[in-house]
C-alpha cells in the first residue's frame, strides 16, 4: 500500500472512531435524561410533606366568658377546635376518634373528595382520610353528623389554613386568627346556655363572638400590633347562619384575599361580606398609636358581641 493511502486510510478510522465515541456519548447522555426524568415524579413525592391531624369528639362545659358557659360539643376540648396549618401541596392526613354516644364527623373545605369521607355512622367511633391540598387559602371545618346546623353551633368547628409556596405575596406580617361563631341558647340564673333549636333553624342567635367568647378582645385584653407594620388576619365565618361585614375602624384593607387564596386578591377594601362557611384574608396597617376597633359591622351582630380591639403601639 502506498504510504499517502495508508495516511488516508488511518485517518478515515480515526474519524470512524471518533464518531462512535461520540454516538456512544449522546446515547449514554439521553439515557441519563430519560432515567431522571422517570425518576424526577418519585422525587418529587418524596419531598412532598405529610402533615397529620388527629381529633377527639367530646362533650364539655364551656365558659364563653362573662359567667356564660354552655355544653358545647368540641373538636379536643376547645371552641374553636384547633388550628390546622399546612402548604400548598402536602400532603394532608385526618383523624376523628368519638369519645361520644352520638355521631360525628369531620369536614375541612379544603378537601375535594365524597360525602362519605367526612362521617362516621353511629356506633363507629373512629374515621380517617387523607387528600393533597391543592388550593392556598384560609378555611373552615365542622362536624358533618346531623342536624349539622346543631353540631356547627354547638361548638364543632375551626380553622385550617392552607399557606401559599413560597409565603404570602405581602411577606412578613404580624398574624391573628379569627373565627365568628353564633350561640344560640338564653342563659339562666346561674349563667348556664341551654341550645336552642328553634333559634338555630330562625337565625336569632343570642350572642355573636370572636374565637368563641364573648369579649375577649376587650379593653383589657386587645391584641397588640405596631404602628406601620403589616396585620395579616385570617378570618373564618363559620355562621352557622349569619353573614360578617367585617371591618377595622380607623384603617383599610390593603389587601383582602377572598376565602384567602391570593388568586383572588382585592385592594383598599373598607368591608368585606363574608358568608357563613367561608373565609377571607385581610391586611391593613395603622399610622397612628391607640385602639381600632374591629367588628361585624352587622351592628346588631356587633352589639351581641362580635367586637374586638387592637392596641397599636410604636
Amino acid at each position: 500500500m502506498l504510504p499517502g493511502r495508508l495516511m488516508l486510510t488511518e485517518r478515515s478510522t480515526l474519524t470512524s472512531t471518533k464518531c462512535i465515541n461520540q454516538r456512544r456519548t449522546h446515547a449514554t447522555l439521553v439515557v441519563a435524561l430519560v432515567a431522571f426524568a422517570l425518576l424526577m415524579p418519585s422525587l418529587s413525592h418524596a419531598a412532598t410533606a405529610q402533615r397529620k391531624f388527629t381529633f377527639t369528639a367530646e362533650r364539655n362545659q364551656v365558659s364563653i366568658g362573662s359567667g356564660l358557659s354552655y355544653p358545647a360539643w368540641t373538636y379536643n376540648g376547645t371552641v374553636p377546635g384547633p388550628l390546622m396549618r399546612v402548604q400548598l401541596g402536602d400532603d394532608v392526613a385526618i383523624t376523628l376518634i368519638n369519645h361520644t354516644t352520638e355521631a360525628h364527623g369531620i369536614y375541612t373545605h379544603a378537601a375535594q373528595l365524597n360525602d362519605e369521607s367526612f362521617a362516621a355512622p353511629l356506633g363507629v367511633n373512629q374515621l380517617s382520610y387523607r387528600f393533597t391540598a391543592q388550593f392556598p387559602g384560609v378555611f373552615d371545618y365542622h362536624c358533618t353528623a346531623e342536624p349539622v346546623l346543631d353540631h356547627i353551633a354547638d361548638g364543632m368547628y375551626g380553622m385550617m389554613i392552607v399557606d401559599p409556596k413560597n409565603g404570602w405575596p405581602n411577606g412578613k406580617a404580624r398574624e391573628v386568627i379569627l373565627v365568628q361563631g353564633e350561640i344560640y341558647g338564653t342563659p339562666d340564673a346561674h349563667g348556664a346556655i341551654r341550645p336552642d333549636h328553634s333559634k338555630m333553624v330562625e337565625g336569632q342567635p343570642d350572642f355573636v363572638v370572636f374565637n368563641g367568647r364573648i369579649g375577649r378582645y376587650d379593653i383589657g385584653h386587645p391584641i397588640p400590633i405596631k404602628v406601620g407594620e403589616l396585620v395579616r388576619i385570617f378570618f373564618i365565618n363559620i355562621g352557622p347562619n349569619l353573614f360578617s361585614d367585617f371591618h377595622v375602624v380607623g384603617a383599610l384593607f390593603s389587601t383582602v384575599y377572598r376565602s384567602g387564596n391570593p388568586a383572588d386578591s382585592l385592594h383598599d377594601i373598607q368591608t368585606f361580606e363574608v358568608g357563613p362557611g367561608d373565609g377571607a384574608v385581610f391586611e391593613f396597617r395603622v399610622y397612628h398609636s391607640g385602639t381600632y376597633m374591629f367588628m361585624d359591622h352587622a351592628m346588631a351582630h356587633a352589639y351581641k358581641g362580635a367586637m374586638g380591639l387592637f392596641r397599636a403601639v410604636q
